[in-house]
Order: C-alpha cells, then sequence, then structure tokens
C-alpha cells in the first residue's frame, strides 16, 4: 500500500512539472479543440495584435517566444488579422530629390487611402543612407515583409523591412554593361513606323533586372539577379539572406530566352517562382511576348506559355491574390 501510494505521489509531481513547464511553453502550432492550455489565447488574442516592431522586440524574451514569434503559425495568423483591420489600403513612396540638388539620402513614407479623399498625412518609415531616390527601382510588392530597392544606374541593392525600420545593404556584385537612351524604329500594324525611347528612364541605365522570393523549404529569402555582363554574356546570381559568400551564380543554366529581358523591370514573385515577361526575340516577332520563370527553391529556369493573341498586348506582370496577372493595354492598337 505504501509502495503504491508512493508511486502515486511521484506520478502526481511528474505531471506537476509537465504541466508547469507546458504552461510556460508558447504553442506553435494551430490549437486543437481539446487543448485547455491558456498559452493561445497569449498568442492568438494578444501577440497577434502587436504592431510588427513591438513583436519582433519580444523575441528577445526567451527562446521559447522567438521560436513562437518566427513560427509560420504566428505570421500567418498575424497577416490575416492585419488585413482584416485594414479598412483602407497604404501606398509607399518615397520623395524625389529637389531640383539642382544632388541628394543621396531618400526617406520611404507610407500614407492611408481613403476614396477619393486626400491623404491627412504620410508616415514616415525609414531612410537610406548613399541611395538617391532619383534612381530608385522597387520590387512590385512586399516579399514575406521584405522590400528590395536598388539603384537603376549602378549595382546597389537593399532590402528594407518597412514595418520595423530596419534595413540592410547586399555585397557588391559585378557591374552589367549599360544601356544609352537613343530611339528605337519598330514598325507597328499597318506600315507605320514609330520611334520610341528605350526603356531607360535615365542614362546610363544598367542592363539588369533583380527580384526578391522566399523558398518556403529552407525559410530563406533569395535575390535574383540578371543582367547582361560587360562581354556580352547573360548570366543569373543569387544572393540567400543570412548566408555567408555574398553573390554566387545559380544552380541552372541561364536559357538563351533570358537575353530578352526588359532592364529594370523587377520579375513579379508568386508561390516560390520569380517571372519576368520579356521583350520579342526578333523584330519580325514583335507580337509575341513570352513569360520567363525561376524557382526559387531549386534555382532553375523554366517559362510559361501565352496563346500569341494575348501576348501581343501584355504589357507587365502583377500578382493578384497570389495567382499571376497579365496586365493588357488595348491603346497601342489604336
Amino acid at each position: 500500500m505504501g509502495l503504491k501510494l508512493t508511486n502515486e505521489v511521484q506520478e502526481d509531481r511528474k505531471c506537476e512539472k509537465t504541466w508547469r513547464k507546458d504552461a510556460k511553453r508558447l504553442r506553435r502550432s494551430p490549437p486543437s479543440p481539446s487543448s485547455s492550455s491558456p498559452d493561445h489565447l497569449l498568442v492568438d488574442e494578444i501577440l497577434t495584435r502587436l504592431p510588427i516592431a513591438a513583436a519582433v522586440r519580444l523575441r528577445a524574451v526567451s527562446r521559447d517566444w522567438n521560436a513562437a514569434l518566427t513560427s509560420d503559425y504566428f505570421i500567418l495568423a498575424h497577416r490575416a488579422r492585419a488585413a482584416a483591420a485594414r479598412r483602407h489600403p497604404e501606398l509607399l513612396f518615397f520623395a524625389p530629390p529637389e531640383p539642382r540638388k544632388t541628394s543621396s539620402t531618400t526617406t520611404f513614407y507610407a500614407c492611408s487611402l481613403r476614396g477619393g479623399e486626400a491623404p491627412a498625412a504620410a508616415r514616415e518609415l525609414l531612410t537610406i543612407d548613399c541611395f538617391s531616390a532619383k534612381h530608385a527601382v522597387t520590387s512590385p510588392r512586399p516579399c514575406r515583409g521584405l522590400t528590395l530597392v536598388s539603384d537603376g544606374r549602378e549595382p546597389r541593392y537593399h532590402l528594407l523591412n518597412l514595418s520595423t525600420g530596419d534595413h540592410v545593404t547586399l555585397p557588391p556584385c559585378q557591374p552589367a554593361a549599360e544601356l544609352h537612351s537613343e530611339p528605337i524604329a519598330r514598325v507597328l500594324p499597318g506600315g507605320i513606323t514609330s520611334y520610341l525611347p528605350s526603356m531607360s528612364p535615365w542614362d546610363p541605365f544598367e542592363l539588369s533586372t533583380t527580384g526578391l522570393g522566399f523558398d518556403a523549404a529552407t525559410g530563406e529569402h533569395k535575390v535574383v539577379r540578371l543582367f547582361k555582363k560587360r562581354n556580352g554574356e547573360h548570366v543569373c546570381e543569387v544572393y540567400t539572406l543570412g548566408k555567408p559568400g555574398g553573390w554566387r551564380p545559380c544552380t541552372g543554366r541561364v536559357p538563351a530566352s533570358a537575353a530578352n529581358f526588359l532592364p529594370g523591370l523587377p520579375p513579379v514573385f508568386v508561390n516560390g517562382y520569380l517571372y519576368w515577361l520579356l521583350q520579342p526575340a526578333a523584330p519580325g516577332d514583335w507580337q509575341i511576348r513570352r513569360i520567363l520563370s525561376f524557382s526559387v527553391g531549386a534555382e532553375q529556369f523554366g517559362s510559361v506559355y501565352m496563346p500569341p493573341r494575348l501576348s501581343s498586348r501584355m504589357r507587365h506582370l502583377t500578382n493578384l491574390d497570389g495567382s499571376l496577372c497579365a496586365v493588357f493595354d488595348n491603346r497601342v492598337e489604336g
């Protein structure tokens, strides 16, 4: 009898220690219907309501807090709550330098858009030194909280976290060939010759295009740079955020079609892939545009087929609610 009671006491003490240990640990997965621990209330009802900057600071509380606040469950829950609470979309912008002034500092702002009403005020997000807004190129939309900005004249890249105000400057990479602003003669339907300026908004313009993607298998952000070298070769470089070694060649072979990328136009990231809209391969092929794909995880190139009659009207690509969409412009047909 005494041995049985002793075993029961030891079992009770063991259960009590386990309960206390579990009570201190933040839940890292969705709550189950049978869960009686109050931890899910802390995560779902309190931490997901905090601003991103506050949640980042709370990662320093303990290892369990850090694991919970960096888990996919918390990220998706926080994003869903923020989307539900956001009544008006926000516009990200940066101010160009004043005329006759050469500014090497760029400040990013955000303002809330209300239908038909002018914004009351803009919020200052962060400031980057040694970066000119006059030549800035930004990624189409944030990728898992990060935004890529670059200088269109030279290979300078920055990753921004506009929610926390943090940013990092990427290591230097080899320069690309340059494009000079000269008119391009094109023959349109009906035999009309149109002299259009090149894609460069300033002179000279780097013959490169760079995108930001996320590898869900490894939890890593990757910056992918497709560019033309000064010797005429087209190459692709990859920089993995948080890994040493800097820029490196991509794993896959760069296809010949990659030579037709549009300089300065960033690719669109959708569900693990980057997509580039390519310019026509030859003058007689003016009506056909193709889409080049790149798997961020496997680092392999591919292509997306588009019917020629539709591809001739494509002007750029976009990510619309998780789907790859092509934007058409009917004005050029008139």
